[in-house]
């Protein structure tokens, strides 16, 4: 199965580890001024970071969405067996997921 990430804040957390406290980002070496740049602006090469943190910029997103949990409950209504505790939607079998709203009725593991 697929690990998402959230992509903002891998970014921020990698510009605080690697470019926050950089010597070279803040535009000191040997004394002299070099790679002054504002995180987020024209890309530092002073590390191979800089590569890292645009190659996660442009892949492209992956299309997901939140999953959401039910369950079935077992309630006789009008000869209809189970309703989704999600969507309330009345059906007289139980799925793996609610053929309504898309609800996950498998317990969590």
């Amino acid at each position: 199965m697929a690990n998402y990430i959230d992509s903002e804040a891998f970014l921020a957390e990698q510009r605080n580890l690697y470019c926050e406290n950089c010597a070279r980002r803040k535009g000191m070496k040997n004394g002299k001024m070099r790679f002054v740049y504002e995180i987020g602006d024209a890309p530092c090469r002073a590390c191979g970071i800089g590569d890292v943190l645009d190659d996660v910029e442009n892949f492209p997103a992956a299309d997901v969405r939140p999953v959401v949990r039910g369950q079935w409950v077992d309630e006789p209504i009008k000869g209809i067996r189970y309703h989704c505790s999600v969507c309330q939607g009345r059906f007289d079998y139980t799925w793996h997921f609610c053929p309504n709203c898309g609800a996950d009725m498998r317990e969590e593991s």
